[in-house]
C-alpha cells in the first residue's frame, strides 16, 4: 500500500487544475481529496478561477496563485489569457519535476494530444494535462468511477489506474509509481 500523502510529498511541488464550476462533481471530488494531502509540505500552485481552483486556494492559503490578469493580451483579458495562465502554472510545476493533479469535469476532447504548447480544445483542464505530459511533468487525474482509458482520448496510453480516490472516484497516474508488494494490489490507500 502506498500512502497518498507520501506519494504527493515525493514531488518538489504540486499544482492543481480542474473545472471552474463551483457546484460540480469535480469540485466535490477536490474537496474530498484535499484533506488527505493537507499535511504535505511542498509548494502548491493553482489558478485564480472559481471551482477547483477556489477549493485549493482555501485549503492552501500560501499557494502560488497564477492569475489570468497577469497575462493580458492586447491590454485585456482574452481566451488566450486563460491559456497563457494555464501554461505558466504547468511550466512552474514541470520546471521542478512537480506533479499536476487534475479534476476534469468530463472526458478529454477530441484534438487534445500530448504537446509542448497549450491546446485544450475548449477544456483548460485537459489542455493543462496534455501540456504537462509534453513538458515531462507527472500527472495524477481524479476521475469519476466507471471511466476507462477511453475517457482520456488521445492521452489514454499515458495513464494507468492506480486506485480509488477518497471522493469515490478513480486515480489515474502518468508518473512512475511504486510497484505493489508481491501478491498485493496497487493502491494509494
Amino acid at each position: 500500500m502506498v500512502c497518498l500523502s507520501s506519494f504527493l510529498g515525493s514531488f518538489s511541488r504540486v499544482a492543481f487544475c480542474g473545472s471552474r464550476l463551483s457546484v460540480s462533481s469535480a469540485s466535490a471530488s477536490c474537496r474530498a481529496f484535499l484533506p488527505l494531502v493537507s499535511g504535505v509540505s511542498v509548494p502548491v500552485g493553482v489558478g485564480c478561477a472559481s471551482g477547483v481552483d477556489s477549493v485549493v486556494r482555501s485549503a492552501f492559503p500560501s499557494a502560488s496563485v497564477f492569475r489570468v490578469s497577469s497575462f493580458l493580451v492586447g491590454g485585456r483579458v482574452s481566451r488566450a489569457s486563460f491559456a497563457l495562465r494555464s501554461s505558466a502554472l504547468v511550466s512552474w510545476c514541470a520546471s521542478a519535476s512537480g506533479l499536476l493533479v487534475a479534476f476534469p469535469l468530463g472526458a478529454c476532447p477530441v484534438g487534445v494530444a500530448v504537446s509542448a504548447s497549450f491546446r485544450g480544445c475548449g477544456s483548460g483542464s485537459w489542455g493543462s494535462v496534455a501540456l504537462a505530459l509534453g513538458l515531462g511533468c507527472s500527472v495524477l487525474v481524479v476521475s469519476p468511477v466507471g471511466v476507462g482509458s477511453a475517457w482520456f482520448g488521445a492521452l489514454g496510453s499515458c495513464f494507468r489506474c492506480v486506485g480509488s480516490a477518497p471522493c469515490g472516484g478513480l486515480l489515474w497516474c502518468s508518473a512512475p509509481f511504486p510497484a505493489p508488494p508481491v501478491g498485493g494490489q496497487l493502491s494509494l490507500f
